[in-house]
């Protein structure tokens, strides 16, 4: 169920702390079981010379990109590919696994050997660590699969190279352009709600689940300029896809700071139900 050379899990980063780096990539050494896995890691711009001593494949790109990860991650896993690794995954460099997600995923495979795509399992946190009970609703039906959640088979490696050739601007929906594209593609998709991924969510919709006080830079997704931005036909001349733009029906269309992650802007919270 992985290449000879094992899986790769990339990871975009731009100037995040080297704690929550290191938080990153230890998460990626802590796998549980004896499954080949390598960390690539890809500066956006902003190198730390600290990771060179890390036991990860570093690669740094020149300047930022202002895409939300997105050239960074298409870079990583193109590199990876041709490097004989997979399944591919990715990791947001403020996200964590849990030790057992590797071989969740080599589970959740085993039970359908004809996924071309996975979907892992998740669960929320504030920056702070304080978990956040269930989940968005859209993550319950498989409608949204962050990108730290993604597991892609060679069959579906069709689909990474779309990162890169995205327009900048729906960086900060990059999941959801993606998620549309493993439809448009015809690709199979099998997903688990049991979580072994860790998200950061400084959303709006975090805060107010757990009754605090929204902070001014929290990073929700400002839905009415991406709809003034959306150009169909520049999607169709970058990518080959004819795909619109799916907005959240909780969108409330809110702006606030862009950053590298998951592209929810609200979604209601349901229980997580018991099931794989």
């Amino acid at each position: 169920m992985m290449g000879p050379r094992g899986a790769a899990v990339i990871t975009p980063y731009y100037k995040e702390s080297l704690e929550v780096l290191e938080r990153c990539h230890r998460s990626c050494l802590a796998q549980e079981g004896d499954w080949p896995l390598r960390h690539v890691m890809v500066a956006d711009g902003f190198a730390r010379p600290e990771i060179e001593g890390w036991d990860v494949e570093h690669i740094s790109l020149a300047r930022g990109h202002g895409d939300n990860g997105n050239t960074p991650r298409c870079i990583g896993a193109i590199s990876a590919i041709n490097q004989g690794y997979w399944p591919i995954l990715f990791l947001d460099a403020d996200n964590w696994f849990h030790p057992w997600h590797i071989s969740a995923v080599v589970t959740l495979r085993h039970r359908h050997p004809s996924a071309d795509v996975l979907a892992m399992g998740r669960e929320c946190a504030l920056p702070d660590g304080t978990l956040i009970p269930g989940l968005p609703e859209e993550d319950l039906g498989l409608r949204h699969v962050d990108t730290s959640s993604y597991v892609f088979y060679p069959s579906a490696f069709r689909v990474l190279p779309l990162w890169g050739m995205m327009p900048p601007y729906l960086g900060p929906i990059c999941d959801r352009f993606i998620r549309q594209a493993i439809d448009d593609y015809g690709l199979v998709m099998a997903g688990t709600h049991q979580p072994s991924v860790v998200f950061t969510a400084h959303y709006s919709w975090g805060y107010q689940a757990l009754g605090r006080p929204v902070p001014e830079d929290v990073h929700d997704i400002d839905w009415g300029r991406l709809r003034a931005q959306f150009d169909p036909g520049d999607v169709y001349r970058r990518t080959g896809l004819h795909l619109a733009l799916t907005t959240p029906a909780s969108a409330s269309g809110a702006a606030g700071t862009v950053h590298q992650g998951s592209s929810l802007s609200g979604p209601r919270l349901s229980p997580i139900a018991e099931q794989s």
